[in-house]
């Protein structure tokens, strides 16, 4: 390729829109609801170790774990998607 050929290869590099693959969020999280979703992370700990208490006096703790384990995939969800 020639100088001027590689010069009017940049020049139109310059010019030309790549479009942003990433989607815009439909949504985005105000700081009021960001902190409180991020707070969320402490009362699921704690959840957790009521149902460790439940386990140990022989309740069946499965449907609850995962019902904890699906809101704390929300909880990222949310938190990567929409902030």
């Amino acid at each position: 390729m020639s100088w001027h050929g590689s010069m009017i290869y940049s020049t139109m590099a310059k010019t030309i829109n790549i479009p942003n693959n990433e989607p815009d969020p439909l949504a985005t999280l105000t700081a009021e609801a960001r902190k409180h979703i991020e707070n969320l992370s402490a009362e699921i700990e704690r959840v957790r170790g009521d149902l460790d208490a439940m386990e140990e006096l022989g309740l069946d703790t499965s449907r609850l774990r995962e019902r904890v384990d699906w809101a704390e995939k929300a909880q990222k969800t949310i938190l990567e998607r929409f902030t």
